[in-house]
């Protein structure tokens, strides 16, 4: 049983192959620039570099290919362990965090009390004057 239908088995091999093309000319455009009058010692790390990309891609791609198989094959085991029953979340105790009165606390600081003290000190002005003209 195949794991996988031949277009998308060709789709992806021709997208490995370019992945892996795309590399080396990077790494052979690095290693002329090297070569080069100004080239400098990060070219030659580059030319050395894009090659283990492309290896990087092979083997991506057979790792792949093998968990596909292992899938086709009946292999029902996740990646990662199920956790057990006694793992799950649990809710936090009430007696854990100390209690406040959270309306109390969110109009303190939700609450602008610049307006609040420009009202009083605008109160304070208007009876200030009303003192004086009387």
């Amino acid at each position: 049983m195949q794991p996988q239908s031949l277009r998308v088995r060709v789709v992806q091999v021709v997208f490995l192959v370019l992945a892996v093309v795309a590399t080396l000319c990077l790494a052979w455009w690095q290693w002329g620039r090297w070569s080069s009058g100004d080239g400098s010692y990060q070219n030659l790390g580059y030319a050395l570099q894009w090659p283990i990309f492309g290896l990087f891609f092979i083997f991506a791609y057979r790792r792949y290919m093998e968990y596909e198989r292992e899938r086709a094959a009946g292999a029902t085991a996740p990646a990662a362990p199920e956790p057990s029953s006694d793992a799950a979340p649990r809710e936090i105790p009430d007696d854990i965090l100390p209690t406040r009165d959270t309306h109390a606390a969110a109009r303190e600081y939700f609450e602008d009390d610049r307006r609040r003290q420009a009202r009083r000190s605008a109160g304070h002005s208007k009876n200030d004057n009303t003192a004086r003209t009387d």
